[in-house]
């Protein structure tokens, strides 16, 4: 942990920020003060809209220069005004890791990515090859190196990203949402990363909805936001002593030391329902089956000889490390990448005699970047594009447009039916891909990190809507979100190396603990007290409802032990 002194030169100082955008009613920060310094780590939280990727963008600057509003109140970064600093200068002292990968790399392989800023800075090439080898060795993207950007999955290009900013050596690494896109292994890997960074003397903001695994990160303090403003600036244990358990996902213990002092909060909870029916019969026809499928990227096979049956009506969560061929999986499926081998059928028939626009009928597929789903000039124009398209009645446009924006928690943003949808936020615009994938009515969802960008209380939510949508047969995920797909899936597929090294229901797959770790997973602070006290004739239980099962009385008597793993913060 940084010990702050007087003496200490702050890397940033805020005092009195508060900000409008120009189209905006509200500000979206408040009356934010706040020092960073050297060797400091702060963990920024709150719910969705609260305003943490605008203090970022306060932070590196593009608040004046790429976003115009009202600003009132000042950012020193470097010991001057951020209105003083260029962009290009400002990007020596600060490094930003965006949301969305996607929108942070253009080079197209991962030498020429990291290459990029350095190139741009100046730097002589004998100096920019020895970064490359040290930052590549430093992210553990080693194995990386000679593949092409557009190859890589979400995750791989999360590592790839912070590689960037680590060949440019800035005096403060801001990270919005890290963990998103990363497997359990990855993400420790990437918090290590920073805590050495942080040791190292380099100050690190982390905005973070993972918080149980941001907490593995140590930091100093924790930046509490709701609506705008600060609710709680200070220590760890302050922290998880107010946060909102339902707006916030906090470690299983904190969570019960909190409904422990308010019992009222218990009121409240409701388990997300299950839509499926468990694992489908043996000999009924599946929605989608995989028999010996084989597909990759050039010479690099991803999927080798992948055979799965997934369900008519059931949800099935795929799960394993980056890059192990879970997108690629859904990617054949909706024919955007040919299989080298195999046989994929849909309903029984096989899937490539249907066009990708019949396949959409089947399965809304969302994207694992919401930017890659989105090119319409207005929200309503997304929405209305699938189902125009189709042929459906333009007479039911206006309900199909309302009922998507309600499931996906939009409808409540002012004007946001006439917004170009890349001025949304990145958790917004993948609450607006949905929504798309909603308006074609299909039987079957395909949601490729669904929770990304999404706070506690937001993804809870989208579930349940999601689950009651009359005529939704089925929802396959990809996720790495656990305690999402353990508390949802009646089915787990569980990927290594792309191969199939486990499927069954979520309490079967978790018990072989050597092979969930060994698919880059870690046992929760759920997952250990659902071990402990979930009944045993019921599903995992979310944070809340196992919360307040325990605090009943009821689970004292029916505690079943450990079952192999042990209940802690971890």
């Amino acid at each position: 942990m940084v010990e702050r002194t007087a003496a200490a030169e702050p890397v940033v100082r805020i005092e009195g920020l508060t900000f409008r955008y120009r189209r905006a009613t509200e500000p979206a920060i408040r009356d934010i003060s706040l020092t960073i310094d050297p060797g400091e780590v702060l963990l920024v939280a709150g719910p969705s809209g609260c305003g943490k990727s605008t203090l970022i963008r306060a932070i590196n600057g593009l608040i004046p220069h790429a976003y115009p509003g009202d600003l009132a109140g000042s950012v020193m970064v470097g010991g001057r005004s951020t209105s003083e600093w260029r962009l290009r200068d400002l990007a020596g002292i600060v490094g930003t890791v965006l949301q969305d990968p996607a929108k942070q790399i253009v080079g197209a392989t991962v030498e020429a990515e990291l290459a990029f800023g350095p190139e741009n800075l100046g730097l002589e090439r004998v100096e920019i090859r020895r970064r490359i080898g040290e930052v590549a060795e430093r992210a553990g993207i080693r194995g990386l190196l000679g593949r092409e950007t557009a190859a890589l999955s979400g995750g791989e290009r999360q590592l790839l990203a912070m590689g960037g900013i680590l060949m440019l050596r800035p005096r403060l690494y801001v990270v919005d949402e890290p963990l998103a896109n990363l497997d359990p292994a990855s993400a420790a890997r990437l918090l290590g990363i920073l805590r050495d960074l942080a040791d190292e003397g380099h100050a690190i903001v982390i905005v973070e909805h993972r918080v149980e695994e941001a907490l593995d990160l140590r930091p100093d303090r924790v930046l509490y936001l709701e609506e705008g403003r600060t609710r709680y600036l200070g220590d760890t244990a302050g922290f998880l002593a107010v946060a909102d358990p339902d707006a916030v996902k906090l470690p299983f213990d904190a969570v019960l030391a909190r409904f422990r002092a308010d019992p009222a909060l218990m009121g409240a909870t409701r388990q997300p329902g299950r839509h499926g029916q468990g694992p489908a019969p043996p000999d009924e026809q599946p929605r989608l089956e995989f028999r010996g499928v084989r597909a990759g990227f050039g010479d690099r096979e991803v999927l080798h000889g992948i055979d799965a049956r997934l369900g008519r009506r059931e949800i099935v969560a795929v799960l394993g490390p980056n890059g192990s061929g879970k997108t690629t999986l859904f990617r054949t499926a909706m024919r955007l990448l040919a299989p080298t081998a195999g046989e994929i059928r849909v309903d029984g028939a096989p899937a490539f005699e249907r066009s990708v626009a019949e396949l959409a009928t089947t399965f809304g597929y969302v994207f694992q970047s919401p930017s890659q789903m989105l090119f319409a000039r207005t929200v309503r124009e997304e929405l209305t594009f699938g189902p125009r398209n189709l042929g459906r009645d333009a007479a039911s446009f206006d309900f199909i447009v309302s009922d998507a924006l309600r499931r996906t928690s939009l409808d409540g943003l002012d004007g946001i039916l006439d917004r170009p949808p890349l001025t949304l936020s990145f958790g917004q615009q993948k609450r607006l891909a949905l929504a798309i994938a909603l308006s074609l009515q299909p039987p079957t969802l395909i949601l490729d990190e669904p929770s990304a960008g999404q706070d506690h209380r937001t993804a809870r939510r989208f579930m349940q809507e999601v689950l009651a949508i009359p005529g939704l047969e089925s929802i396959f995920l990809v996720t790495h979100d656990v305690d999402l797909a353990l508390t949802h899936a009646d089915r787990i597929l569980l990927f290594r190396d792309g191969r199939v090294v486990a499927d069954g229901p979520p309490a079967l797959v978790v018990e072989d603990l050597d092979r969930w770790i060994g698919c880059n997973l870690r046992p929760t602070s759920l997952m250990r007290a659902n071990a402990r006290w979930r009944p045993a004739d019921a599903g995992f239980l979310d944070a809340q409802m196992l919360a307040a099962h325990v605090l009943t009385g009821t689970a004292a008597a029916e505690s079943h032990g450990e079952g192999g793993l042990t209940v802690g913060t971890g």
